[in-house]
């Protein structure tokens, strides 16, 4: 009897820490484009953050490089052909899950149109942001997937050095 109980409280303690890791949204999609070889996904670890940090330049950003030793991860997908198509995925992808992904602003001009999504912990902070980029002119569709520690001044700063006018 006590083997069963230990069996399953094992069991109770590793199907509970599986489903507390969460799987960020670069992961989900590249899911759902399963075997299309017209997306492709590159991730930059910690180290590589680390990296991009030590590099600092006298152009560089003070407030940039503080904020990307605050991030864990960075995963782009992007695609150089049907970027419309891969967006609208990417967008109704993220529509799924309105508990966890909050619509947070868009920006448009007129080579472009982008917008970004956070999701928070439950103590409010955001921990991923999600960016979607189209360019339309070249057709070609970007996904940023950043996931750590981002505040609101970074995502300001992000969504600025974009070059559009939030809406």
């Amino acid at each position: 009897m006590k083997r069963i109980a230990c069996l399953v409280s094992f069991v109770v303690v590793a199907i509970t820490s599986l489903a507390q890791r969460s799987v960020d949204f670069a992961s989900k999609y590249m899911a759902c484009c399963n075997g299309d070889t017209l997306v492709k996904c590159v991730t930059i670890g910690p180290k590589m953050m680390e990296q991009l940090t030590k590099h600092h330049d006298a152009n560089s950003n003070e407030y940039i490089d503080q904020a990307i030793q605050k991030l864990k991860s960075a995963r782009i997908i992007i695609s150089n052909v049907n970027g419309e198509d891969y967006y609208i995925k990417a967008e109704n992808l993220l529509k799924r899950y309105p508990k966890r992904f909050r619509h947070d602003k868009d920006y448009h001009n007129a080579h472009a149109m982008g917008t970004f999504y956070q999701r928070m912990s439950k103590d409010g902070k955001v921990v991923e942001l999600v960016m979607l980029h189209n360019d339309t002119v070249k057709n070609a569709m970007v996904i940023v997937n950043l996931t750590g520690d981002i505040d609101e001044e970074f995502t300001e700063l992000l969504s600025k050095n974009l070059g559009n006018k939030n809406r």
